[in-house]
């Protein structure tokens, strides 16, 4: 009794009530005391913003050497704060992406962010122009056994890229071919999209995709330098603005149990006025990562509107279920969740 009164007043002189252990307790006290001094320190970044949200973070440099120590620098955040692997950080007027985190949060949320210095373009399927900051480098290849830092082979016509996975990027596919250079000095070049790596710096379904590109000639014919796009497709002279919307509706959360049952997904069609559609046939698609393949997702279509998912296995993964419509009088317009696969019981 004597040693139970002792530790409920160490947690009452701690405001501590919640903790239900000692080390919870003491991980507390620990987090409080990083939150009061948060602001004290000369790294203290207020008006950073993470993902477009604001979000108070430190800042410092890298303090080794390197000719690369600029472009990456290490965060912290405050006590229960949250960003992701992949997330993008607005610091010092730049983009940066946060391309290390550790995972032991009990104390407090900390990572690594690498410098954007470019910004891909590229076109959708309907002409659209899309953006994305992303970080660009020459790529490197060091000698098998040897030291890295002393042995190290930069290929002049290869460049390696880290771009933040989303919906945008997850378009992205083998041949795909960009302007990557400085615009208006002449001679722009191009490279092809070689390999796309979606899985080593991807963790519960958020982080950043590892591209790299390969120079390749410029084609004239279908490459517009002067918009820094390759493949150029002209836009029609009187596009078709989209003139509808849709809507994929299921029960529950957007979830499904590894071996459980199956999960009906309907896609619903209205057009500017809110009435419903009911002569659209969609095109459905599954985004899946390099972790899942279309083995472990079963996909039933039970009419034009409405398919059935069942996960064979996969827990812990994530992917995308898109449904779309290219109509020569409604446009084009799409929507898609986004499902995680969690254990049977």
């Amino acid at each position: 009794m004597i040693q139970r009164r002792g530790i409920d007043f160490f947690r009452k002189i701690n405001n501590a009530y919640q903790s239900s252990s000692k080390k919870e307790t003491t991980l507390y006290e620990i987090r409080e005391s990083i939150a009061r001094t948060h602001k004290e320190t000369i790294d203290y970044q207020p008006d950073t913003l993470v993902d477009g949200q604001p979000m108070p973070l430190i800042v410092m440099e890298n303090r080794g050497g390197g000719l690369d120590k600029e472009k990456w620098k290490k965060l912290e955040a405050p006590p229960d704060s949250v960003f992701y692997l992949g997330s993008k950080v607005d610091c010092f007027g730049l983009k940066w992406l946060v391309t290390e985190i550790n995972y032991n949060q009990e104390v407090k949320l900390a990572g690594k962010m690498q410098l954007c210095n470019y910004v891909l373009k590229w076109q959708n399927k309907n002409g659209d122009v899309l953006h994305e900051e992303c970080v660009i480098s020459r790529y490197r290849t060091s000698a098998t056994g040897e030291d890295p830092d002393k042995v190290i082979t930069l290929n002049d016509t290869r460049r390696s890229v880290l771009v933040q996975f989303n919906n945008q990027t997850a378009t992205l596919k083998q041949g795909m071919r960009f302007f990557i250079d400085i615009e208006g000095l002449g001679n722009e070049k191009v490279y092809k999209l070689t390999d796309l790596n979606r899985s080593t710096g991807i963790y519960d379904g958020r982080g950043f995709f590892e591209l790299i590109f390969d120079e390749v000639q410029v084609n004239m014919e279908t490459d517009r330098p002067d918009l820094m796009l390759a493949d150029y497709t002209e836009p029609p002279d009187s596009p078709l603005p989209s003139i509808g919307h849709c809507e994929i509706l299921f029960d529950g959360k957007p979830q499904l149990r590894a071996g459980g049952s199956a999960k009906e997904f309907t896609a619903v069609f209205f057009d500017i006025y809110g009435a419903v559609i009911d002569t659209i046939v969609p095109a459905w698609e599954t985004v899946l990562p390099s972790a899942l393949t279309s083995e472990q997702i079963d996909v039933s279509y039970e009419s034009d509107r409405a398919v059935s998912l069942r996960a064979l296995s996969g827990v812990g993964e994530n992917f995308i279920l898109r449904v779309s419509v290219d109509d020569a009088y409604y446009g084009f317009f799409e929507a898609s969740v986004r499902l995680h696969i969690l254990p049977l019981w």
